[in-house]
């Protein structure tokens, strides 16, 4: 068990802070419950545009690269930890692992079990590899068993339905927790349309767009409305705090929409601009010459005469004004993920703002030998993200010499 630290989540922040592990000889297993390596960032596009615009998607594919094949790391993929105790100086988790449904070793790509599948969404794409699974939350076959067309559409046998879910012991000297965050689900401000007016997005949807080169906006998507604040810095849903990273994504989305289709021409409505990244106020000034800035928060989307979407806002001396664009996107903001369950079961204490863990940047909890790392404890940026991640390893690292 000795020198075995048991990460939980791998998003960036769980897959930095193996690789720092590793660097320092201290093994690990990261236990992710997604089929895939990656997190929310694995869906990100590069926002370059003419140079590099320090968004922080490429530290993921640069740690991903040190990870696969590293003999400190093992993942274990599509599992959860159900349980943890503590035994002698350490910790026994129990996991629960769903076993691979489509063997990459097999499979052709060749698409036929896509094209048969009824359910849209039921084979999901790694965003980094393209490589096929199975979302089990809605595949038939896992509801009532009604469906096997994938297996039936393979012609290499690359698809397995019917194993079964195993659980096992996995024993460690201490606990990372990086499962990361959840982003506001926006349904739950309905008066921005989400779900009910067509051409309402959110940003990670966009940008999942944007980073698969699935965009079909061509020469009908013109004027492009970006509203800041959807789910944070709003005390009447208990989220008042500030995410701190909205400002910069939607104007680095907004920038790379202007630079990728020429004619368009992005808005971003906003309460006031948050600065937290370094050098954050030229590369405002630059972007207000690309983006048009307009200081107030929409009180309604709906759905215009010209079946647009239509933004209404009060403009100078308070005027109620209405505007209508191609397509509007929601900046929805960072939100605790999987809180009660790490709470319960690790008997973590959550700060201020909800996140588990302590105020500030601190890695350490209320229990010995359990470290948080990433926005698991508070929201920030994906390169701020990295450096807790390290400060997690380091800290850990620190406490094994105990042993």
């Amino acid at each position: 068990m000795h020198n075995n630290v048991a990460i939980i989540g791998g998003g960036i922040a769980g897959l930095w802070s193996a690789w720092e592990l590793a660097r320092q000889g201290i093994n690990s297993t990261i236990i992710e419950r997604a089929p895939f390596l990656g997190g929310h960032v694995a869906g990100f596009a590069c926002k370059a545009t003419d140079r590099c615009r320090r968004c922080g998607a490429c530290l993921l594919e640069d740690v991903l690269q040190n990870v696969i094949g590293e003999d400190c790391i093992a993942p274990l993929l599509r599992s959860e930890v159900f349980k943890i105790h503590r035994i002698d100086k350490g910790f026994e988790l129990r996991v629960s692992q769903k076993p691979r449904r489509i063997f990459p070793e097999k499979c052709t790509d060749c698409g036929d079990c896509e094209e048969k599948c009824p359910v849209p969404g039921a084979l999901i794409r790694s965003p980094l590899t393209n490589q096929l699974s199975v979302d089990e939350e809605i595949c038939l076959f896992y509801k009532d068993g009604s469906c096997r067309s994938c297996l039936e559409a393979c012609p290499a046998g690359a698809v397995d339905l019917d194993r079964p879910v195993q659980d096992f012991r996995l024993n460690s000297s201490a606990v990372i927790l990086a499962t990361g965050f959840k982003p506001f689900d926006p349904r739950n401000k309905p008066r921005f349309g989400y779900g009910r007016i067509p051409g309402v997005v959110t940003a990670p949807e966009l940008d999942s767009v944007l980073r698969q080169d699935k965009w079909q906006g061509g020469d009908a998507i013109r004027s492009v409305a970006f509203i800041q604040c959807v789910g944070s810095r709003d005390a009447k849903i208990g989220r008042n705090y500030c995410s701190r990273v909205c400002c910069g994504y939607a104007l680095r989305l907004a920038r790379l929409l202007k630079y990728r289709f020429g004619g368009l021409e992005p808005s971003m409505f906003y309460m006031d601009i948050q600065t937290y990244d370094r050098d954050f106020d030229r590369r405002l000034a630059e972007a207000a010459g690309e983006v048009r800035l307009v200081r107030a928060i929409p009180s309604e989307v709906r759905l215009g005469v010209d079946q647009r979407p239509e933004v209404i806002y009060h403009g100078p001396e308070d005027r109620r004004v209405s505007e209508s664009f191609d397509m509007v996107v929601l900046s929805v903001g960072i939100s605790p993920h999987a809180v009660d369950l790490f709470g319960a079961l690790a008997g973590l204490n959550c700060n201020r703002d909800g996140f588990l863990g302590a105020e500030g940047e601190d890695v350490i909890t209320n229990q010995e030998g359990v470290f948080v790392a990433g926005t698991i404890q508070g929201p920030r940026s994906i390169g701020d993200t990295v450096s807790h991640a390290i400060s997690a390893a380091s800290a850990v690292a620190s406490y094994l010499v105990r042993f």
